[in-house]
């Protein structure tokens, strides 16, 4: 006879899980301890938040699920956030939270996971696909197949169990667990008028979003693109789907968008849009009388396909690269309508500024760092400026999330993805604001040596909010930090490497120290805060 804990570590494992993120506490210690006797190893956060992060890092680069944990009550609630960002970017993540012995329900407990205080079943349901409390042992194969089931299912994403202490430590005969197989759904039924609206149409323009970098699609988008001469333009969280220097692209839309690619995104009949929501971030600049004609939308999630715009509509449901893949097999060359392929130079003049420009460092940073590579940006004007300026080599290599926006998540994302891809150099760019917030956890990449270097934008202001109230109402009430952060300080305080710029040329060296040091670095760029960010003309037109 083994525990339910023996068994969840042990299914855990065999899934191919290989670390964990949390902070250990009374409530949730059986289970954790069992991962560690199982092989996994456990990396604890200095948040919870940002232990949940780390593990959407770890899904995102493994493919495979993550697992963050927190221990009861408030452990629990800060867990929220990060589910809530897992579930906008259908990163597989199981979260575990303890909850207080079955048999000592009603009794006032400290930390507190039922409802008499804060049901942590309930709070995450809006938050993940699947949110469940366990009250038995043996309902805990049903439950946890079923969970694990959703997370890596056809629309993946995070799901919550909530396991009572004497749950945990449950002793039972057997337990059944089944491994769920890879879901590959294709719209077979569409593949005609797929290709005949692409065929018929006189502007088409492929809009490729986030879905294409969460599913690998970026061969099969550029192979799209120069079977058809279609150009191609990019959703904030889709930069990066095609290199920058590609001749089919046109450049980034919306929020932190260019020009070019606005136009064109006002002068097509005709959208194929690949893993995108169309939210606001990405359609701001697209008024409502140039909605095209047609819209071919590919997303694994049917929540938002076809009810953004005033279009007939092709709806095109799973994985984005599984399905691109046989609609390609499906084209006849011979059928194929004759484009040119127009190439345009769709970057913008770089801002001269009398201090350190951010834009003139995101232009030129790739150009610094190793082709491997994977940046993960934070939220706030550096992010936008990074949709921007900065040149993608890489597919697949630029991870923003402009839906769900949570200051401070790539800070926990870039940690879980360098313990899941340790030969591979991860950067995290993020602002002195989303520092202050979670930047503490510098110290637990420290502690297991976990070399990210982290390039931190301080501007001693919450930039863009600033930038943004100033405009709309002429006052910018809490935007300024009149004590401001001495970033390098911080980060030498807790074991990381400091160095700290005001130019590029100080700003090129310290890459290539940090970069040649392989250990936890942290950049203070002390940038222009009178720069204006490419934040400014988000106007929804729908």
């Amino acid at each position: 006879m083994k525990t339910v804990a023996d068994y969840m570590a042990e299914a855990l494992r065999n899934l191919g899980v290989t670390h964990s993120f949390g902070i250990i506490g009374k409530s949730i210690c059986p289970v954790v301890l069992k991962m560690v006797d199982y092989g996994i190893e456990f990396i604890p956060g200095r948040h919870e938040s940002n232990s949940g992060f780390e593990a959407s890092g770890y899904a995102l680069k493994t493919g495979n699920l993550g697992v963050a944990f927190g221990t009861s009550g408030p452990g629990g609630t800060n867990l929220l956030t990060a589910a809530a960002h897992a579930k906008a970017n259908n990163l597989p993540v199981l979260f575990i939270t303890g909850h207080q012995s079955i048999k000592e329900l009603g009794i006032p407990q400290c930390q507190d996971s039922s409802s008499y205080l804060a049901d942590l079943a309930e709070m995450f349901r809006p938050a993940t696909l699947f949110s469940k409390l366990i009250e038995r042992g043996d309902h805990f194969s049903t439950i946890f197949n079923h969970a694990i089931a959703i997370a890596l299912g056809g629309k993946r994403g995070p799901v919550h169990l909530c396991i009572p202490f004497d749950v945990q430590t449950e002793m039972l005969e057997e337990c059944n667990i089944v491994f769920p197989e890879r879901e590959t759904l294709i719209n077979y039924a569409s593949l005609d008028r797929v290709i005949t609206a692409i065929n018929h149409s006189s502007n088409p323009l492929i809009i490729a979003g986030k879905g294409v970098n969460r599913s690998g699609a970026h061969k099969e988008l550029i192979q799209l693109a120069e079977t058809f001469n279609i150009p191609v333009v990019t959703s904030p969280g889709g930069k990066g789907a095609i290199p920058w220097d590609h001749p089919l692209y046109h450049g980034p839309i919306g929020v932190g968008g260019c020009t070019h690619g606005d136009d064109l995104l006002n002068h097509s009949d005709l959208y194929i849009v690949l893993g995108s929501r169309l939210s606001d971030m990405t359609i701001c600049n697209l008024k409502r009388e140039n909605h095209p004609e047609t819209l071919i939308q590919f997303d694994c999630d049917p929540t938002f396909v076809g009810k953004i715009l005033t279009s007939k509509t092709i709806q095109i449901t799973g994985d984005v690269r599984d399905n691109l893949e046989f609609y390609l097999k499906g084209i006849d060359q011979a059928t194929l309508p004759k484009r040119e392929t127009i190439p345009f130079d769709y970057t913008e003049e770089l801002p001269i500024l009398s201090k350190l420009s951010l834009a003139s460092i995101l232009s030129t940073m790739s150009d610094l760092i190793p082709y491997n590579n994977t940046v993960f940006v934070d939220d706030g004007s550096h992010g936008f400026n990074a949709v921007k300026w900065y040149k993608v080599k890489k597919p697949g290599s630029f991870v923003f999330d402009a839906y769900f926006a949570c200051m401070g998540n790539a800070i926990g994302m870039a940690i879980g993805a360098k313990v899941a891809s340790p030969n591979e150099t991860i950067f995290c760019l993020t602002g002195d604001g989303c520092f202050m917030m979670l930047g503490s956890e510098i110290n637990a990449a420290v502690c297991k040596d976990i070399p990210v270097i982290f390039i931190v934008v301080n501007n001693m202001q919450l930039d863009m909010a600033l930038k943004g109230m100033e405009k709309t109402t002429g006052r910018i009430d809490g935007t300024v930090y009149e004590v401001p952060m001495d970033v390098v300080k911080f980060a030498e305080s807790l074991g990381a490497t400091g160095f700290k710029c005001e130019t590029a040329e100080q700003f090129s060296s310290a890459i290539n120290e940090a970069v040649a040091l392989n250990r936890v670095a942290v950049i203070e760029l002390l940038t222009d805060r009178d720069e204006i960010p490419p934040t400014a003309h988000r106007v929804l037109n729908m």
